[in-house]
């Protein structure tokens, strides 16, 4: 079976993943906390490890990739007390609409959606576990772990514990053995939702959550655990702690996709711009998928490399949309053809020379370290081949451009790249028939010269048109222009 590299942050260096059992993935990927409207960060997960799975899947693996639903949180608490709105109730409602955003996006390798209040008797048996092995103790407001018994605590972010504080969603307990304790479980308060336990009624913490809902679905030890840059300390850490002390090795491979920016600034919770309701709202998935489409989100995170931040100003997403819709107007009637080819039929096909090492510089790219961008890149190459080709080979190219695509989700029937008011009107108010054509062709040379990592002459082409008035907004998302009047 073929070997593909991926980057373990725990290690921090790329590793030839071997999984626990031959033939097999398990892969868990933290999930949202629904006590609000889905915004872009509860997506890039789901749509980036939805292209890993199928990559794996591609190559001969089973997967089974669990992705929770925290639907017991301090959060979820403030939401109902604020709003007099039961907390299952709001539970339900976010949780069916995260659902319908995946459906929307095309997430379809997920095989288990656990939530934690389905693993309540679970969380309750751990902490106990970690009780008697003397990893954790009860306090006058829970049950805490004490990370000063355990070794290597801080090994994935870096951090010294007795540089760390708690970093759990709760207000800081007076019994602390230590600054960084954080906490199992929660004791109950007047009026909250509680499940009785041997420390009396309350309710988990944050990270025991994840432990052991990967300990139910995948066992002690698993394969990949995948969440975003900024899960790494506080919860990603305690994760790891928690689990080696329950025995086993917990996550063999760690993978961390990148953050949001805009503009080229990260955009944080405690960002100032989010008290701007226009600034903010631009990241509420339902915004995204309304104004760009579905399939132009999806394109968007697949042309940048799943560890890289993504940066969701409109331009870029426009760029990226206006770049789908060239490739789904090429490949026409194609698009909308049902079905899914193999990578080893694929593989099969009697194609040109250069569009064969295409293929096999496609494949190249995603085993090394799924860098879905580059993989494009060489899908935007074999576009550009179509376009030279004739009759029946013009015909395969584009059948292969289509089935490459599909192993990652894309190229799918019915997908649309945006809205009326998305991401091609640039193409297609800039210039005559004829200019359209040829900066087309001036852009798929461009992606392959890009793609070749011939970046000299991939910034000759960019300059030479902007002496000509022409602007090219170019990024790891695509290259749309503009045209100065």
């Amino acid at each position: 079976m073929t070997t593909i590299q991926v980057y373990n942050s725990l290690t921090r260096q790329k590793e030839a993943l071997q999984p626990i059992s031959p033939g097999r993935i398990g892969m868990y990927v933290c999930g949202p906390t629904v006590y609000s409207d889905c915004h872009i960060g509860h997506l890039m997960g789901p749509i980036l490890f939805d292209a890993i799975a199928r990559w794996f899947i591609a190559r001969g693996f089973a997967v089974r990739f669990v992705n929770n639903i925290t639907d017991i949180d301090d959060k979820i608490i403030n939401r109902s007390l604020e709003s007099g709105e039961p907390w299952q109730a709001i539970t339900e409602r976010y949780t069916a609409q995260y659902f319908d955003f995946l459906q929307r996006l095309g997430v379809s390798t997920i095989t288990d959606h656990p939530k934690a209040t389905e693993h309540i008797p679970g969380m309750i048996a751990y902490i106990q576990d970690l009780i008697d092995r003397g990893m954790a103790y009860a306090g006058d407001d829970g049950v805490y772990f004490e990370v000063s018994k355990k070794d290597g605590y801080g090994k994935l972010s870096g951090r010294r514990a007795d540089d760390m504080r708690s970093g759990a969603r709760i207000e800081r307990g007076s019994c602390l053995h230590h600054p960084g304790d954080f906490a199992l479980w929660k004791a109950a308060k007047p009026g909250e939702p509680s499940w009785e336990s041997p420390w009396g009624a309350g309710r988990p913490g944050w990270h025991i959550e994840c432990s052991v809902m990967t300990n139910a679905l995948l066992g002690d030890s698993f394969d990949i655990h995948g969440g975003g840059d900024d899960l790494k300390f506080p919860h990603h850490e305690n994760e790891i702690a928690q689990g080696e002390a329950h025995g086993g090795e917990y996550a063999r491979v760690w993978m961390h996709n990148g953050l949001i920016q805009y503009e080229g600034a990260k955009i944080s919770k405690s960002d100032p711009r989010n008290a701007d309701p226009a600034f903010a709202g631009q990241f509420k998935a339902q915004h995204l998928l309304d104004t760009y489409g579905p399939a132009t989100v999806r394109f968007f995170f697949l042309q940048g490399h799943y560890r890289r931040p993504f940066d969701f100003a409109p331009q870029h997403l426009r760029a990226a949309g206006a770049a789908l819709e060239r490739l789904h107007r090429q490949l026409g009637p194609l698009l909308d053809e049902p079905g899914q080819a193999s990578l080893e039929e694929i593989l099969a096909r009697p194609l040109e020379s250069e569009a064969g090492k295409r293929v096999q510089q496609f494949c190249a790219a995603m085993d090394d370290d799924f860098n879905t961008g580059a993989a494009f890149g060489h899908l935007f190459a074999i576009a550009g081949l179509a376009k030279k080709a004739d009759g029946q080979m013009a015909q395969l190219l584009l059948q292969t451009l289509r089935d490459c695509g599909r192993l990652l989700g894309c190229f799918q029937p019915g997908d649309q790249a945006g809205s009326d008011q998305g991401a091609s009107g640039e193409a297609q108010n800039d210039g005559d028939e004829l200019s359209r054509q040829l900066m087309e062709l001036i852009l798929s040379l461009r992606a392959e010269a890009r793609a070749k990592k011939d970046f000299a002459t991939a910034d000759a082409i960019r300059d030479g048109l902007k002496a000509l008035r022409i602007t090219v907004a170019d990024g790891p998302q695509g290259s749309s222009w503009t045209r100065e009047t």
